[in-house]
């Protein structure tokens, strides 16, 4: 009926031609640079959200993982520091001489006391008021001079002697003896130097001896006005020093004992720790060895001596200490660079009081007088060292976290922070410029993926159309009607021409192993597997192997001869040193007239190489006398090893060589040449490495160099 009324219409209208529907042909350049573009900006829009919220999360990982990285580093090290000095006062305590020095000290001070003894106190006081009480004053600790002063006279006299009367008062620790004939002087000058060398070289303020009855310092290091003085009743009584030696002097069994900082009068505008341990006599409690150190140690080592580059600091980073009391035993890091600025801005922030920051001003430390802020010490008393935002020491935002010292004995803990600003302007600018980049690639991307996908095409649609055209006609591939025509043309010229790369394929995959197993055959596995690689120039030097020697005695005689068995019992001869080789780890380096030169050890990793080598020269002996029994041959074998270091590798050039050579393998040839039939001659090199079940024999040479003859025919322990 349609055709019917077509008909019709072309009978009336001759003009009129039946509409053809035409497909539209995308050629695949286009699709290309299309599907490139759309699938770019997809997978950049999804990469973009993903690194935006991988690149937050990072950046937060590397801040808080730098915070407690400062902070795990910071503890670390104020734990070690401290257990050094734990360890000297211990090893002090320990020594056999600490109970003796003790009792000879404490005897001659009780002789000292009960002397008439002339001391001009005058002297004292002047010579105290200018070293001790001046300063605590100017620091707003004024003390009185009976705040220093002992009312022993034994202690002001010991004192006077040794940091008044010589006139050493700023370096009394270089005075060993008084020469005032007193039985303490002799003593301390064969003591002295020995606890004073311990001080200066660990860096301490002082090093006590104080015997356990009266608390009383029977010896000191340093000279300082606590010398002989009675530290339960005298004027340091309730000092650092004193509460730490009374703990231990009322429980020795607690073992050492660690003071928190505090300020001595002792040791004006210093912040000082106390390490104390216990002497034992045996089973008797003997004193109390103390060890006075100067905390501004800690502060150095949580800053680096200031040097923040090599701490690792941000550059808002921060570590510093606190105690259990919540105050400082460190400075921050902006006190050290700008104290001015520090506690202006402290204070300001309500966090410092006036008072406060007239002792730190007038103490030139922030040490045992700053209060950290409550939300951090709140943390680390709760064990929370979870890295959190919170404010700093001076008021400003900071991310931080806390946590205590590893060390017992103290309560101290490590605060690290970092500013907010250092930490977030980071991940803004990382936003930012992810952001904009995308932007900017996105639009690039739309004008090059064209160019791109043209260009790209033209040699396709170059080698479709000459495959298409050369190729062997496998017939149509049936594709969609829209396909590209380029498609069509590669589909038939990729399909000749897979046919013909499988081929080639195999060909040369069984051309390679062919070439791979003539080269294992004539090369040790190893080097064969490289020169396949392609590693032709390596040379290689190995620090030790051992190289063996057979001079084939006869051999000669064999060769000269006219009868083609003697040369077939050669062939066969090698065959079997190579195979006995190949059973003992070693590999044929090569023959050179009646030598045969064998290694172990330089390319396969035995560490038994010298055992091996002289078991595969005794059984090589036993093969040739073997060989001589079937063929009625007289072939002996002369056999020099040596270990040392060789260099393996390919040489000859165009007409490679594999080859091991150097003073190892020419010393194992000169043995060789040495030695009669039958003999194994060893450096003293290899005998080193045979275990001592392998009996040797010395032989004296006449250029005196020590080698050694391989002496039984069986030996235990070799390989």
């Amino acid at each position: 009926m349609v055709a019917a009324v077509t008909k019709a219409k072309a009978d009336v209208d001759p003009e009129h031609k039946p509409r053809r529907i035409r497909t539209v042909r995308v050629s695949m350049a286009t699709r290309l640079a299309a599907s490139v573009v759309a699938v770019s900006f997809i997978a950049l829009m999804i990469a973009t959200a993903v690194g935006l919220n991988s690149g937050q999360e990072l950046g937060k990982d590397i801040y808080e993982n730098r915070l407690r990285s400062l902070e795990f580093a910071g503890g670390f090290d104020v734990a070690a520091q401290l257990r050094s000095t734990i360890r000297t006062a211990n090893s002090l305590a320990a020594s056999p001489q600490a109970a003796v020095a003790l009792d000879v000290l404490s005897d001659a001070f009780d002789e000292l006391s009960e002397q008439d003894l002339d001391v001009p106190l005058d002297e004292i006081i002047e010579t105290y008021e200018d070293r001790y009480l001046d300063p605590l004053a100017a620091l707003d600790r004024p003390v009185p001079i009976r705040g220093l002063l002992s009312e022993v006279a034994a202690a002001t006299y010991l004192q006077y002697k040794y940091a008044v009367d010589l006139g050493v008062i700023d370096e009394p620790s270089f005075v060993d003896d008084a020469l005032d004939g007193t039985d303490w002087s002799e003593s301390h000058a064969v003591l002295h130097p020995v606890y004073r060398n311990v001080a200066q070289q660990l860096d301490l303020l002082d090093v006590y001896l104080v015997e356990p009855d009266h608390s009383r310092v029977v010896y000191s290091v340093a000279k300082r006005p606590d010398l002989g003085t009675d530290l339960q009743t005298g004027p340091f009584s309730g000092s650092v020093l004193a509460n730490t030696v009374d703990r231990v002097i009322r429980n020795p069994e607690e073992g050492t004992v660690i003071s928190d900082l505090a300020f001595y009068n002792g040791a004006p505008g210093l912040q000082v720790g106390i390490v104390a341990s216990p002497v034992m006599d045996g089973d008797e409690f003997a004193g109390v060895v103390a060890l006075m150190y100067d905390g501004r140690v800690f502060t150095d080592i949580l800053t680096a001596s200031s040097d923040w580059d090599q701490a690792g600091f941000p550059d808002t980073g921060d570590v510093y200490m606190v105690g259990f009391d919540s105050t400082t035993r460190s400075d921050p890091r902006p006190y050290l660079e700008n104290p001015k600025a520090y506690l202006d801005a402290s204070e300001a922030a309500g966090l410092l009081t006036e008072s406060e920051r007239q002792i730190i001003s007038a103490d030139g430390t922030t040490v045992l007088t700053q209060q950290i802020v409550g939300a951090t010490f709140l943390a680390g008393i709760n064990g929370n060292d979870e890295v959190t935002k919170r404010r700093s020491l001076t008021g400003e935002d900071v991310f931080g976290t806390i946590a205590p010292v590893p060390i017992e004995g103290v309560s101290w803990m490590i605060v690290s922070e970092m500013g907010t600003g250092a930490a977030e302007d980071g991940l803004d600018d990382f936003r930012d410029i992810l952001i904009a980049s995308v932007a900017i690639f996105v639009v690039l991307l739309s004008f090059f993926a064209v160019a791109w996908a043209n260009r790209t095409m033209r040699p396709v649609r170059a080698i479709s159309d000459r495959l298409g055209a050369g190729g062997r006609d496998h017939g149509p591939l049936e594709l969609h009607e829209r396909s590209p025509i380029e498609l069509r043309h590669l589909a038939a010229s990729f399909e000749s021409m897979s046919e013909t790369l499988d081929q080639q394929q195999i060909a040369l995959a069984l051309a390679r192993e062919e070439r791979l197993k003539v080269m294992r055959r004539m090369l040790p596995v190893a080097v064969a597997d490289r020169i396949a690689a392609g590693d032709l120039q390596t040379i290689d030097d190995v620090p030790q192997a051992s190289v063996a020697v057979l001079v084939v005695l006869g051999l000669g005689d064999l060769v000269r001869s006219d009868d083609a068995s003697g040369l077939e019992l050669v062939d066969k001869m090698l065959a079997d040193l190579d195979e006995l080789a190949e059973q003992h780890g070693l590999d044929r380096v090569k023959v050179v007239g009646d030598a045969y030169f064998a290694s172990c050890g330089h390319d396969r990793p035995f560490v038994d190489h010298a055992p091996r080598a002289v078991a595969f020269a005794r059984d090589a002996q036993d093969l040739l006398l073997d060989l001589n029994r079937e063929a009625s041959t007289h072939l002996d074998a002369a056999v020099g090893i040596h270990t040392g270091s060789v260099t393996v590798g390919m040489t000859g050039g165009s007409r490679l060589v594999y080859d091991v050579w150097g003073e190892t393998v020419t010393t194992a040839h000169h043995l060789a040449r040495r030695a009669g039939p039958g003999q194994i001659i060893i450096s003293s090199e290899t005998r080193d490495m045979l275990p001592p079940t392998v009996p040797t024999e010395e032989i004296t040479a006449a250029d005196g160099v020590h080698i050694w003859n391989v002496t039984a025919t069986t030996m235990e322990g070799l390989t």
